[in-house]
């Protein structure tokens, strides 16, 4: 491939917006780690179990990251082929119309829906649920958010416009575009035999009237978007860019650790700031309520 000014573009950019680090790595084609950048990442405590981050923040560090690992290395605009992002997973973020948040974004480590999930574990929607997601509702989860805020907060959900998540916010902000990615749209609202959101689950949970909120699902393998020109100036990079939305955090860790294999039963855990088994399955059907 061949960048800016007839170099070589032989560097891909890594984004991870974590839930302790916000960092930015460069890997060669090869897969080998060229240069890094980071900085800590910020969320305030408050009642009831909210766990919140100023989106604000988050994006302006995000730059802040960006343009250190630039500045750091001025070549490094005119080889990168593609800038991938990830980050934490779970969670809310809401926009406007304007593409400007409504309200602080919820992190994954925010319970305020755990009575959400108790009662869909009493009343059976917790399984139905699972039979799409192949997931086991949790309070992390956006669709349990969603829930408590239609009960509790609607004038927030009646000023937004897009329901986001960490990383996607993060691809907006990059591209201009309202999207997620199939893994983090399928394990809450879809059904992950098809990659498509499941009206169902919605229905079940009492909220098919914010179905609006959901974007497009995306697939970063197959689809990229252009890094604008304000945020090339902001951050060094070239404008236009391709920008690649990734799957979630875990997802990608599980990829890395080879649970793709269909040869082998493979598994990995992840100890972090999530603690997570996971294995691998070569046919759906394998997968029941006796395996979450």
């Amino acid at each position: 491939m061949t960048g800016a000014q007839g170099k070589t573009a032989d560097v891909v950019i890594g984004l991870d917006a974590g839930t302790s680090v916000i960092k930015a790595v460069a890997f060669g084609l090869d897969g080998h780690q060229l240069y890094a950048a980071a900085r800590p990442n910020r969320y305030d405590h408050g009642p009831g179990g909210a766990v919140e981050q100023d989106m604000a923040c988050t994006w302006a560090d995000t730059v802040g990251v960006l343009r250190e690992l630039v500045d750091a290395h001025p070549d490094l605009p005119a080889r990168v082929a593609a800038l991938a992002v990830t980050g934490q997973g779970d969670g809310t973020w809401l926009i406007d119309r304007d593409g400007a948040p409504v309200a602080l974004g919820w992190l994954w480590l925010d319970s305020r829906a755990a009575g959400i999930v108790q009662e869909a574990e009493e009343n059976g929607v917790r399984e139905r649920l699972y039979r799409f997601t192949g997931c086991g509702l949790n309070a992390c989860n956006q669709s349990g958010h969603l829930v408590w805020l239609k009960r509790h907060m609607p004038e927030v959900l009646a000023r937004a416009e897009t329901a986001l998540h960490c990383k996607d916010w993060l691809y907006f902000n990059l591209t201009g575009v309202r999207a997620t990615d199939p893994s983090e749209g399928t394990f809450t609202f879809g059904d992950y035999r098809t990659r498509t959101y499941a009206p169902e689950i919605l229905e079940a949970l009492g909220i098919a009237d914010l179905a609006r909120l959901l974007p497009p699902m995306v697939d970063g393998a197959a689809t990229t978007h252009p890094l604008t020109q304000a945020v090339a100036a902001a951050t060094g990079l070239r404008a236009g860019t391709p920008v690649s939305l990734c799957y979630v955090d875990i997802v990608c860790s599980a990829l890395s650790a080879g649970l793709y294999d269909h040869t082998a039963p493979v598994g990995c855990t992840i100890a972090g700031s999530t603690g997570i088994h996971m294995r691998w399955f070569a046919d759906s059907a394998e997968i029941g309520l006796a395996t979450h």
